[in-house]
């Protein structure tokens, strides 16, 4: 059991694939209390966590044209009706259009780049230069990303 050691009182999206992204992002905010939190996922077929947030289930892109499109027209409409001040994302390409959307909203961008690549991530390539805190969690990744944080262990 974690203690809480941050209250988070803006409105805040958790944007992420399901499975290892969704577990690190778990991690990496385990101690903060959302105010006013919603998530931003797909859907995999495997159901999803139990939690009384809102949740928006968006076109996975694919890395295809017409469904990033879709994406990013769904992710317009949630945030136009959310409005987020902090958008929060562990990636992957679920996540690229409504980070970059939500940095032209005025939002405050966070992206953790997995741990789970052996590269740099495509997600984390795109959203990198919009980024206000970019996290890697392996030291030579410093190198590619020169802004970037170094979390403190793996979140794994």
């Amino acid at each position: 059991m974690n203690a809480v050691s941050w209250h988070e009182p803006r409105r805040t999206c958790l944007a992420y694939s399901p499975g290892g992204h969704w577990a690190e992002l778990e991690r990496a905010t385990a101690g903060i209390v959302f105010t006013d939190v919603f998530h931003v996922t797909f859907d995999d077929g495997r159901g999803m966590p139990a939690s009384g947030a809102r949740r928006y289930l968006l076109c996975h892109p694919r890395r295809s044209l017409w469904r990033t499109a879709r994406n990013a027209w769904q992710s317009l409409v949630v945030l136009c009706r959310e409005r987020p001040c902090l958008v929060i994302s562990t990636g992957a390409d679920i996540a690229v259009p409504i980070l970059i959307l939500a940095k032209l909203f005025g939002a405050t961008v966070v992206f953790i780049e997995t741990a789970g690549s052996a590269e740099p991530t495509l997600a984390g390539r795109l959203v990198y230069p919009i980024a206000d805190l970019f996290i890697v969690q392996w030291p030579d990744r410093l190198e590619r990303f020169p802004r970037a944080v170094l979390a403190n262990g793996l979140l794994l």
